[in-house]
């Protein structure tokens, strides 16, 4: 419902309003104005003469038009869409741009505009009603005095033409002349009223049943069909009695716009209060009971009340003596009344008084039910039970002496007794002429049997008793509601229970009706419930709570037409049913939606389009509205997250906000639903978004990880190949050094040995042999030394590297005539390298020492060694005879020391020269 007012344009979903003024986006605040284009956008018309354009709640074009004051919109029969001006004219709204055609009279001001057959009635400020045809030109006008306004213009279902203004209603004369004024007819009745005549009237309505709704400055009027009128002011609850504004929306309801804000009336169910004037305060009904036309009242207070249903009119009943009777003999005719102590009285239709019929027997009192068979037997409670009226004698029935609350005869003659708290009885008796033993003497009382069903009931308290139009027994209770005893054709079964468990309103039954459809009505201290005949059972209804209609009910009275008429606490009530329980409600809307996402706009979101958050945006809040206007707050809703960890549907209740937070990562659907009057779910309106998970738990990061995991695997494999292969290759050299070295030794060994044995017979020549045998034996100690020195990872430091080619130099200078100069770098003996480049080192070092032995003839040898940047720097120079290093030799020194440089990706600089001595560098990266 969109309202416009002189404050901001409000729009109302059910749940809430959402006001637009100057301070978010309008242009003014004045609302002249609405209208709906078929593509959803509202054009709003605001005082100032702008035009701002909404959708989807909000404002898509600020200022559309300007400079136009626009009044009122109208869509013509044709689809045009006019809009009616102060002080310029007529405009037409094309393809969304304000069109100003040519009109007879284009400076003119319009507050409305209607259709009168092919033509269109318009009236305005200057007092003027004007019929122009659809090329605007005049085609006829009827001249008001100066100073009279025309405020609504109103074409009703027996096309009449009213027009209100501010000097009353009018009615426009139904026979006119082509090209000739047209003037008003005077106001039939029961329009004729002084509220139409003397005061303002700004809008009027005919509503679906034909009651038509005329607002004015002084209240508002309606007027039935059948000429009843009535005048609805603050007294009855409107915030003004200036109603400004008339609307009827799809449910039938009718909205008030008053000069102090807004009221709604809800049509559905036509509800009227009758109160005894005067005697407010004593307006509770007792028991109703139809008299044609009229209503007999009984108020346990007031007395006797006649309620004629036409006029509305209360007339007292009077008694002889003045007694006070509390209530009637059920099925009794002539109607009689009980009085607590003075007896029964007769109802005399002619001159509307009760007069005394049975005297009351001083013994028996306080009579608080009574009913008539159809033989004229009365029975009547009382404070000691049972009291049977039989040939012209009242007397207690001493086999149920409990206070009864209620009797009931059936259709099958038995009488049924609900007591204070003692339970159900059936009595069952036979009033023929029963005789004694004594032929002439006839017995003064009944024969009867007395049966107790309260063990059918789950309360005692029984306090109304009704049989339907299916023989059933209808029990209402005082704790546990009410009770069926079905009709089966033998001994009734409980067969029936509804209570508060039930969505009954009240446990407390306080009568029991039937209408002309079957449908059972309960009155409680709470108001009605209407139980829906569902198959074998029925469906609760709850009347009062879905129409807002509470009181303190102690009598129900159904009719004809869907008609209730109810006793109440606060007077007399009459009821039309519109059956509300078969109206469907309108479809549920998710109306704002709130994400972590800052930058997310529902306004503008697309229907089905999918959100997606990230994962630390893991929170989501949402608003719903049905826009059904019967009753908001018993509207009920259901939600459920699809994706979270509980997907059942919530407690239906009358919420129209959820929050979820910490939600997973992964796909959401949010559902919400409403259940109708019909207690059936319509079609769950749904956001759909996906919350991201953390890179870390996407399919990519395990991916990355897995190929990572692959790579680390095959690294460690490979590295352990390696190692392998590395064992491997020392394994193989060792085999190979000792399979060369050692092997070839031994070999010699073995020959020279033969040799020397051959020769023992020349000692000389045995001795050379011998010296030889011991040389290969300490140069094959020597290569086992080596190879055990290579492999011992305790030797991995360049300090025992340093050790040993100390060792191996003294070995070999210690008795020749070269001097030997050794210059070690501290930092070089902190650090460690691996054994195949510590045996290299060694090797090129030892290689170097012995091609200066063997070659050089030196007096002095120096060797330098130092770390420089994590680079090895060994430095070998003598001053011996040198060589010519250009000259090819097939030797295999020189091209080893190269080989196992470049094997570790280092250098070897070798400068040297006959008779100037040999320098080696050797440089490698540790």
């Amino acid at each position: 419902i969109w309202v416009g007012t002189w404050e901001g344009l409000s729009k109302y979903d059910g749940h809430k309003f959402t006001n637009y003024t100057t301070a978010n986006g309008l242009s003014h605040n004045v609302i002249n104005d609405i209208f709906e284009t078929n593509d959803g956008k509202l054009y709003v018309a605001e005082n100032d003469g702008t035009v701002d354009v909404l959708q989807r709640d909000a404002i898509v074009k600020k200022a559309a038009f300007s400079n136009v004051i626009i009044n009122q919109f109208h869509r013509s029969q044709d689809k045009r869409v006019l809009a009616g001006t102060d002080r310029r004219g007529l405009y037409e709204i094309k393809n969304g741009n304000l069109v100003k055609p040519l009109q007879t009279f284009p400076g003119s001001s319009y507050n409305d505009i209607a259709e009168l057959n092919d033509s269109l009635l318009i009236g305005g400020a200057e007092g003027s009603l004007l019929i122009l045809n659809k090329k605007f030109q005049l085609f006829a006008e009827l001249k008001q005095p100066m100073g009279i306004l025309t405020f609504k213009i109103y074409t009703d279902s027996k096309k009449r033409v009213w027009v209100g203004t501010n000097d009353g209603l009018k009615l426009v004369s139904p026979n006119q002349k082509n090209n000739q004024l047209f003037h008003f007819s005077e106001l039939p009745t029961p329009y004729n009223l002084p509220e139409l005549r003397n005061h303002i009237v700004y809008d009027m309505m005919e509503d679906a049943n034909g009651n038509f709704w005329i607002a004015t400055s002084h209240g508002l009027v309606k007027i039935q069909p059948d000429k009843n009128w009535q005048l609805f002011t603050e007294k009855e609850g409107l915030p003004s009695s200036e109603i400004l504004s008339l609307f009827q929306d799809k449910e039938k309801n009718i909205w008030i716009g008053t000069i102090h804000g807004l009221a709604k009336l809800v049509t559905k169910i036509d509800i009227r209060i009758y109160a005894i004037k005067n005697e407010l305060t004593s307006n509770g009904s007792g028991a109703l009971i139809p008299l044609n036309n009229e209503l007999f009242l009984i108020n346990n207070r007031m007395g006797m009340q006649l309620f004629n249903s036409k006029n509305a009119h209360f007339s007292p009943v009077k008694s002889e003596h003045n007694i006070l009777y509390h209530g009637y003999v059920e099925n009794s005719r002539p109607l009689l009344f009980y009085s607590h102590i003075n007896g029964t009285g007769k109802y005399d239709s002619v001159n509307r008084s009760i007069t005394n019929y049975i005297l009351q027997d001083k013994l028996i009192s306080g009579v608080y039910c009574s009913v008539m068979d159809a033989n004229g037997i009365i029975f009547s409670s009382s404070d000691k039970g049972l009291v049977i009226y039989y040939r012209g004698k009242s007397y207690f029935e001493n086999k149920l002496t409990h206070r009864i609350t209620d009797l009931l005869i059936d259709k099958k003659g038995n009488l049924w007794a609900g007591t204070w708290d003692n339970g159900l009885f059936r009595i069952r008796y036979d009033n023929s002429k029963n005789r004694s033993h004594s032929p002439e003497e006839v017995q003064d009382r009944i024969s009867l049997s007395v049966q107790n069903f309260s063990g059918l009931l789950p309360d005692k308290n029984v306090r109304c008793l009704f049989e339907d139009s299916k023989d059933n027994i209808w029990v209402g209770t005082r704790y546990q509601g009410i009770v069926q005893l079905k009709n089966t054709g033998n001994e009734p079964q409980a067969v029936l229970h509804f209570d508060m468990r039930k969505k009954l309103m009240s446990n407390w039954a306080r009568a029991i009706a039937e209408d002309t459809k079957g449908n059972i009505w309960i009155a409680s201290n709470l108001g009605i419930d209407k139980l829906i005949p569902a198959g074998e059972t029925y469906r609760v209804f709850n009347f009062s709570r879905v129409n807002n209609y509470f009181a303190h009910v102690n009598a129900i009275l159904t009719q004809k037409d869907n008609s209730l008429w109810l006793g109440t606490s606060k007077g007399l009530v009459n009821i039309i049913d519109g059956e509300t329980e078969k109206t469907s409600l309108p479809p549920v809307y998710i109306t704002a939606v709130n994400l972590s996402d800052t930058g997310f706009n529902y306004n503008t979101h697309q229907a089905g389009e999918k959100v997606q958050l990230k994962y630390n945006q893991n929170r989501a809040a949402f608003e719903f509205s049905a826009p059904g206007f019967i009753n908001e707050k018993q509207i009920l809703y259901s939600y459920r997250l699809l994706g979270s960890g509980d997907t059942s549907w919530s407690q239906p209740s009358n919420l129209h906000n959820v929050s979820y937070a910490s939600l997973l990562p992964g796909n959401y659907r949010f559902e919400v639903r409403t259940k109708d009057w019909n207690e059936q779910w319509g079609i769950a309106s749904n956001f759909i978004f996906y919350v991201k998970p953390p890179y870390w738990q996407t399919w990519w990061f395990y991916s990355l990880i897995g190929i990572l995991a692959a790579l680390l695997l095959y690294g460690f494999y490979s590295y352990r190949i390696r190692q392998i292969m590395k064992i491997q290759k020392v394994r193989n050299r060792i085999a190979s050094d000792l399979h060369d070295d050692i092997g070839a030794t031994l070999t010699n060994i073995n020959m020279l040995s033969e040799i020397s044995r051959k020769n023992l017979g020349q000692p000389q020549e045995a001795e050379k042999f011998l010296h030889r045998i011991s040389e290969e034996v300490t140069s094959s100690s020597q290569a086992l030394n080596d190879i055990i020195w290579s492999i011992n990872s305790r030797n991995d430091s360049i300090e025992e590297i340093l050790l040993r080619m100390r060792r191996y130099a003294a070995e070999l200078f210690d008795n020749s005539k070269t001097n030997f100069h050794l210059d070690i770098d501290e930092l070089v003996t902190r650090k460690k390298i691996n054994m195949e480049q510590r045996r290299d080192v060694y090797l090129i070092y030892k290689e170097s020492m012995n091609n200066i032995v063997k070659h050089a003839s030196a007096h002095n040898v120096w060797i330098d060694v130092q770390l420089q940047n994590d680079m090895l720097s060994l430095k070998i120079k003598d001053d011996g005879k040198g060589f010519d290093s250009s000259v090819i030799s097939s030797r295999n020194g020189l091209r080893n020391i190269h080989s196992r440089t470049e094997k570790w990706k280092g250098t070897a600089l070798i400068n040297t020269s006959p008779g100037k001595g040999t320098s080696i560098e050797i440089i490698l990266p540790v």
